[in-house]
């Protein structure tokens, strides 16, 4: 069986709607994907996985009003930033529930400042 890149191939099952035509994918909403794009595929899919995380731990704040500590992943000294944490240390900020005794909620105010002043000549 010989294809012809340039015949339509439809995609079945999961991957109903989706096909290959003329060297690119389409989509089922009919966007035409070059073979460029598809080098993002990791970083996206990456992305989408700890969005499934972090939603799930959110239904699972919300339904029990607690948050279960992450200690894995805050003993661990690399440059990952989990978006799931960095999320929930602001909201806990903006709450005001970070830290034991902190009754008063933070200012909103924001300082202004002209910055440098440029040299002047004499």
């Amino acid at each position: 069986m010989k294809i012809d890149p340039h015949d339509r191939i439809d995609l079945t099952g999961p991957w109903a709607g989706f096909g290959f035509q003329g060297g690119h994918m389409f989509t089922p909403e009919g966007h035409q994907l070059e073979p460029s794009d598809m080098t993002w595929w990791s970083l996206t899919c990456n992305i989408a996985r700890e969005w499934r995380l972090m939603m799930a731990e959110a239904r699972i704040e919300l339904a029990t009003r607690s948050v279960p500590p992450r200690k894995a992943r805050a003993t661990t000294k690399s440059s990952v930033i989990y978006l799931a944490d960095a999320l929930r240390i602001r909201r806990e900020r903006r709450l005001g529930t970070g830290g034991p005794g902190s009754d008063a909620e933070p200012s909103n105010v924001v300082y202004m400042s002209r910055g440098p002043r440029p040299r002047q000549r004499v």
